[in-house]
């Protein structure tokens, strides 16, 4: 039995990708493994988003390709965004690279493995790469497979939806992922049972937006239509949405949040900027005054609700007056969790030939005031919760003390939840109410109130 390790690169959409391939791998009984320099077959799901993304693809594919003579690799398969778009060039650099899948063809990892044990070192070479590649299709319909989970998983993402029309001029998405799809309700709703035959508690709706969910499906279909269905026929503890653009977010939508309490009143809302020149120039469809509005009725019809957002500084022409005024605006309208992106400029995006383009120092400078007025912002939007009582997913345990997450945070891009189970043993897995007694800047610390709730 062959060994196989995936290393996954960038986004959450790509962590699905690779349980996909995982899944379909491990029914052909080959044996994954944690470990790269013990694998006889290494995949790397890489990201291209922007720049920084790009580089650490890179830096794992050179690690793997030292793996061929100092570890136990035979094959090297490059997977994802950074394969769909530059498999040529990877190809001519780094020709230790043993084959590539691009975005619309996970469902072949199988079929690409087969082929490259079969062959032998001269067609696996640079110039007889045809039949080794997989690319193209990227507005295919979407893949379902039953998807690889480690054991003890309780929280995972689930897509229900694929491509981008939005047409931002920074963001190179919708040439890697194609155009606007969504998944057929049907198919969501069967992954859905297979996730809670399997223990999975919390789930976590994705795409590029889910916001439009539906629109182009003939069902009659939209996102809050698909949550109360979900709320109405599964068991799960927890329902989160993850990327939300503003206009997408609806009375009916706000209505439905509120009626079901397993929806989590989260709302990860991708902004990328607060000044309406800005704003414009990146193509984004909403004023300050329209996000202002909208902030503050997501606000009045959910008190509890905790909001994200992301922003993008050093966007071509972006001048020092436009930099304060979000400064200032991101102190107007407090977020609970923002995090910062510095401007990468993205070949074939319509803002990499814009004027003024700032420089890396500038940007680094903008990028620090931003995310130190938001260390002030967050630790006073947690001071409401103290004295209160929050279900809490325990997720592990640190120095003694157990973490975790309240319906307010996101795995792995938001805080935790510290608590004191004054020495009695708890669950990793498990839900629990704890009392907030302390805040700090993103982390929240608390007492255990009682056993497990859910």
């Amino acid at each position: 039995m062959k060994t196989i390790h995936m290393t996954t690169l960038g986004c959450d959409k790509n962590t699905i990708d690779s349980e996909m391939m995982l899944g379909l791998i491990e029914e052909k009984h080959y044996h994954i493994i944690d470990d790269p320099q013990a694998a006889e077959i290494i995949i790397v799901n890489t990201c291209c988003f922007i720049q920084s993304a790009k580089e650490q693809s890179i830096e794992y594919i050179l690690e793997y390709v030292n793996y061929k003579s100092s570890g136990r690799c035979q094959l090297l398969i490059v997977a994802g965004c950074m394969a769909e778009r530059y498999q040529a060039e990877l190809a001519a650099e780094i020709p230790e690279i043993d084959g590539f899948l691009g975005v619309g063809h996970f469902d072949d990892i199988v079929e690409l493995i087969t082929s490259l044990e079969t062959a032998d070192d001269q067609s696996r070479t640079a110039n007889n790469r045809n039949s080794n590649q997989y690319l193209g299709d990227i507005d295919k319909e979407i893949i379902a497979t039953r998807r690889y989970l480690k054991a003890g998983t309780v929280s995972t993402f689930v897509r229900i939806s694929e491509g981008c029309d939005h047409g931002c001029t920074y963001c190179v998405i919708p040439k890697i992922r194609g155009k606007y799809r969504s998944r057929a309700s049907q198919e969501i709703f069967k992954e859905l049972q297979d996730l809670q035959d399997r223990g999975v508690k919390e789930i976590i709706l994705i795409g590029q937006d889910i916001a439009p969910y539906g629109y182009d499906l003939e069902e009659a279909i939209d996102l809050p239509d698909l949550l109360e269905k979900i709320a109405k026929r599964f068991d799960f503890s927890w329902i989160r949405m993850m990327y939300l653009y503003p206009e997408g977010i609806t009375d009916k939508l706000l209505a439905t949040v509120k009626k079901y309490p397993t929806i989590c009143q989260y709302f990860d809302i991708p902004l990328q900027h607060l000044n309406d020149r800005v704003l414009k120039r990146m193509g984004r469809k909403m004023s300050f005054e329209q996000i202002s509005a909208l902030i503050r009725k997501i606000r009045q019809t959910l008190p509890g609700a905790v909001l994200r957002t992301s922003l993008i500084t050093g966007f071509p022409g972006e001048t020092e007056d436009q930099h304060q005024d979000l400064l200032k605006k991101i102190k107007v309208l407090p977020f609970d969790h923002l995090g910062v992106f510095k401007y990468s400029q993205e070949e074939n995006t319509p803002a990499a030939g814009f004027d003024n383009q700032i420089s890396e120092e500038q940007k680094e400078h903008r990028y620090a005031e931003l995310m130190m007025a938001q260390q002030t912002i967050s630790h006073a939007q947690k001071q409401r919760f103290i004295g209160k009582t929050l279900t809490v997913l325990i997720e592990g345990a640190e120095d003694q003390a157990y973490f975790g997450r309240f319906y307010g945070d996101a795995p792995e891009i938001d805080g935790s939840v510290f608590v004191d189970s004054h020495d009695s043993p708890l669950i990793i897995g498990n839900f629990y109410s704890v009392k907030i007694v302390n805040a700090l800047e993103y982390d929240l610390i608390g007492d255990i109130e009682n056993e497990f709730t859910k």
